[in-house]
């Protein structure tokens, strides 16, 4: 496998946006003609052979998205304790995060089933032939199936560390597009609150193939988005990803309540569940 010439470039960024007797950033937004002039910069001194026209706003994205984002980011900034965080919106590309808890940590943060997770068989017959022959591995697909048979409410419905006591859930809409964040699927629970009255959240849906990282910090833009467009008190993120030739794997998040949303970034872990599909689906 080709070594990624990535990390040369992303030093270049970083050369010239870090004052080194300072040691401060001059600038830590990152944007797309400074990664275009970081790779022009890199191909005549370095001799590194990546596009020139290929599109900067995926430089980013295709780092922190696949597994081996870590190994992506630069040994030396990993000493100053740097790290870099994806951003979106008016020729954003990521931003540089220093001597904040977590910022180096992204970038190792994977979610996949372990031996402690449970599983659950889940029945795949209710999907017609003609649907499960077009199978694909894309998100679209695995959110169809997930609705289909009611992944998210099986979820919930099992009584293992469940953060909520859920008397119903409803599936909402799929592929919400807000301001700089996407939902790929909103789901409203009632459930009942410790003073015996019925209550509402909100469950957003982030949905990955099994070669993607689940990222905490587009899952938190995720969550202010939906405190933002609603007047919910309540939010719950939770996150899905295709385990191939398996089923599909869950990993639910703390609860985020609108009076904490001034000190909320990014959610934290609260429990997971791997939904075996019996018999298997193409493209899950």
């Amino acid at each position: 496998m080709a070594v990624s010439e990535k990390p040369i470039v992303i030093e270049r960024i970083f050369d010239t946006l870090y004052d080194k007797e300072a040691q401060t950033f001059t600038r830590t937004l990152v944007t797309a003609e400074d990664v275009q002039e970081a790779k022009r910069y890199c191909a005549e001194h370095y001799g590194i052979k990546m596009k020139l026209d290929s599109n900067p706003f995926n430089f980013m994205k295709d780092i922190v998205r696949g597994r081996g984002a870590s190994k992506m980011w630069p040994q030396r900034l990993k000493d100053l304790q740097i790290g870099g965080v994806q951003r979106t919106g008016d020729g954003a590309i990521f931003e540089f995060v220093h001597g904040i808890e977590g910022a180096l940590d992204s970038l190792d943060e994977d979610f996949t089933p372990s031996d402690s997770t449970p599983s659950f068989a889940v029945q795949s017959l209710s999907l017609p032939l003609a649907s499960k022959a077009l199978g694909r591995t894309d998100e679209s697909w695995l959110l169809q199936v997930a609705v289909n048979l009611r992944i998210i409410e099986s979820h919930f419905a099992s009584a293992s560390n469940s953060q909520i006591d859920a008397l119903e859930l409803t599936h909402l809409q799929m592929d919400i597009k807000l301001r700089k964040v996407q939902i790929d699927a909103l789901f409203r629970a009632l459930h009942a609150a410790p003073d015996g009255k019925q209550s509402e959240v909100l469950i957003t849906v982030e949905a990955k193939q099994g070669n993607q990282r689940i990222l905490t910090e587009q899952i938190g833009r995720q969550v202010i988005a939906a405190f933002k467009s609603t007047e919910t008190d309540l939010v719950i993120p939770v996150a899905i990803a295709a385990i191939r030739n398996k089923g599909i794997y869950v990993v639910e998040f703390a609860a985020v309540t609108r009076e904490t949303l001034d000190q909320f970034s990014v959610p934290t872990f609260h429990r997971d569940a791997m939904f075996v599909l019996q018999p298997k689906v193409k493209g899950i």
